[in-house]
């Protein structure tokens, strides 16, 4: 891959090499850092996008020679790889063992698994099985000193260190480089079941998304999709209530029954189990964050539906697509081009703010110019003074992606 290929908000890296082994990024990585050279950490470079324009590139380290399973026990399990492996790799050779990496976001053509989790991605699954933070039970990582540090352990019940796990996972290679992971993985549910709701308008859905998380179903996903993505997914031209179930074919059946005769009772214009409706939302997904803006906003629950109505509000004149993770409060906004005034995302940020303690707005994709008038990241509030200190411990000369984090860390 070429230096331009690596570039990050216009700035191409003077050199970039791809190690063999942990041993040599380790060496490459305190050569760089003894050199004084910035350094960004690379997967799959599918996500270079994401945070802030870094104040000086050098040099890219590229993971992907990082691509052996160092042990796969289908037993326990667990498996632990390195982390250039690429995501639909490793799903692949799972699924040979009836398993799975419970993580299903996004992922582009040639994401790394490494890339994945330093950007903490995540997927509608994460209602049934949690975010990367539940499941990485181990980490190695190369440091700017040339050292390799472990946390964690290779199977579930080892959660020594476990926080310094959460400290890599989401924070961009800004502390150290994931060089190998170690994760707990789930049984390929024997069947798997999609129900579309079609329904009048988004309000309707706060009723049905309540009666879902409060009912004996076991859903393993519950998506919430607006007008727009609906429509983009065939699925409707009003919003749609997308719920996933999976297990034994007999429960799958009896899930896909209630979810239909609850679906109609709280008012749904029209419930059914549509069978190709599951894959054709991840086709949506991955296409959809790959426009030129992708916003993320986290909020309470219960303010999913309303988050999911102010997005398609305030964005309506930029076509979004908007879609959430219902039984999350997670909810995406993409639009094919975005504002050139930065204004319109600081307000639309404030109201999101607005609908709960600890909401938040994170700008994942946007024109570089724009970067120049917004920090995409938002306030970190007082973890930034943690962070800070973090990241003076770990990474003392500033060498990996410097500036580009939350805060300009």
């Amino acid at each position: 891959m070429t230096t331009t290929a690596l570039s990050i908000d216009g700035l191409a890296p003077a050199a970039c090499q791809q190690p063999g082994s942990a041993d040599e990024l380790a060496a490459a990585l305190k050569s760089a850092a003894d050199a004084g050279l910035a350094v960004a950490p690379v997967g799959g470079a599918t996500q270079l996008d994401l945070g802030m324009p870094p104040r000086k590139l050098d040099l890219a380290l590229q993971t992907t020679q990082l691509n052996r399973v160092i042990e796969y026990e289908p037993a326990d399990l667990t498996v632990t790889v390195e982390a250039g492996i690429a995501y639909a790799e490793l799903q692949r050779l799972l699924a040979e063992q009836g398993q799975l990496l419970a993580l299903d976001p996004p992922a582009a053509p040639g994401a790394t698994i490494g890339g994945l989790i330093a950007t903490n991605a995540s997927g509608p699954l994460r209602f049934a099985y949690g975010t990367a933070r539940d499941l990485v039970i181990g980490t190695r990582v190369a440091n700017p000193d040339g050292t390799l540090t472990r946390a964690g352990g290779r199977v579930v019940k080892n959660v020594a260190g476990y926080d310094l796990n959460k400290l890599y996972i989401g924070s961009l290679g800004t502390v150290g480089v994931l060089v190998e992971l170690s994760f707990k993985l789930a049984p390929i549910p024997p069947a798997t079941a999609t129900v579309v709701g079609q329904l009048a308008s988004l309000p309707d859905a706060s009723a049905l998304v309540s009666r879902v998380l409060h009912s004996p179903l076991s859903p393993l996903a519950i998506e919430l999709l607006g007008s727009s993505a609906a429509a983009a997914a065939g699925l409707a031209t009003t919003p749609c209530l997308v719920v996933h179930v999976g297990g034994y074919p007999q429960a799958v059946q009896r899930q896909v029954r209630e979810l239909e005769g609850l679906l109609h009772e709280q008012g749904a214009q029209q419930a059914e189990a549509v069978d190709s409706s599951w894959e054709t939302l991840a086709q949506l997904r991955r296409e959809a964050m790959q426009r030129a803006l992708v916003l993320k906003a986290a909020v309470p629950i219960a303010r999913t539906v309303e988050v999911v109505d102010l997005l398609e509000r305030e964005l309506q004149a930029w076509q979004p697509l908007v879609w959430a993770h219902a039984g999350n409060g997670v909810a995406y906004a993409t639009c094919e081009t975005a504002p050139t005034d930065a204004t319109v995302l600081a307000q639309l940020r404030e109201r999101v703010r607005g609908l709960g303690d600890n909401a938040s707005l994170v700008i994942q994709r946007c024109p570089t110019a724009l970067k120049a008038s917004i920090d995409v990241w938002g306030n970190p509030g007082s973890a930034l003074v943690l962070m800070q200190a973090l990241k003076r411990k770990l990474d003392p000369r500033d060498t990996l992606n410097p500036g580009r984090y939350v805060g300009g860390i």
